[in-house]
């Protein structure tokens, strides 16, 4: 904590702007976590990792989407617009303060003499009686209250972004109205500040529909 000190208030002084409050960061931040990951280590396919980012490039990206006109994502510009200066800067501190993925610098150096090529050494195939059996070890398709906890309640148990809170029966009313075919694609492909499949990139159709149904069962 000695050390995030002291990190930010240099960083303070050096550019002139405010000292940054990184544990008000890590609160503010919360509403990132669902693609970012509280550590900064996104699990999403095409999410940025932000764990160890420059905090200058942070806050400059974060007043981008910010002002929606420099940098365009439905999404980001929907979570970045509330955001003040002040909690620009915490969270931009608090995410550079993040350790990297596999150890900093060390890493981004292994990842840029990475050979182009690898040589693939092909398994065995499977045996009959391994074939067989694997359909039934596949997991069984998560519950619509599942997929709403891991992945929904984050924007929906808060309402961030617009997003209609779990049980508010009138701000349903109007999407119920399009149909749950419609609500689906929309969590398929993604629709205004909800980025595709809500951030749950593992869901199946099935377990999107699923939350969907639970969704549309608590506004009714």
């Amino acid at each position: 904590m000695l050390l995030a000190l002291i990190t930010t208030t240099a960083h303070a002084q050096a550019t002139g702007g405010p000292a940054a409050d990184v544990g008000a960061g890590q609160r503010r931040a919360a509403v990132c976590f669902a693609c970012h990951n509280p550590d900064g280590i996104s699990k999403i396919t095409g999410t940025p990792h932000l764990a160890g980012q420059d905090r200058a490039y942070l806050e400059q990206a974060l007043r981008a989407y910010r002002d929606g006109r420099t940098r365009q994502n439905p999404t980001m510009n929907a979570m970045a617009g509330p955001l003040s200066d002040q909690d620009i800067v915490n969270i931009a501190a608090y995410f550079s303060l993040q350790a990297r993925q596999g150890g900093g610098a060390a890493a981004d150096t292994c990842e840029r003499i990475r050979p182009v090529g690898e040589v693939a050494i092909q398994a065995a195939a499977p045996t009959a009686a391994a074939a067989s059996a694997a359909p039934a070890m596949a997991a069984a398709p998560r519950s619509g209250e599942a997929v709403y906890q891991a992945a929904c309640v984050v924007c929906h148990g808060a309402g961030v972004a617009g997003a209609p809170k779990l049980g508010d029966t009138a701000a349903w009313a109007p999407r119920l109205a399009q149909g749950k075919d419609t609500l689906l694609q929309h969590a398929l492909q993604g629709f205004k500040a909800m980025p595709p499949k809500g951030t749950c990139a593992d869901c199946s159709e099935a377990e999107l529909r699923a939350a969907v149904d639970y969704l549309a069962s608590k506004a009714q």
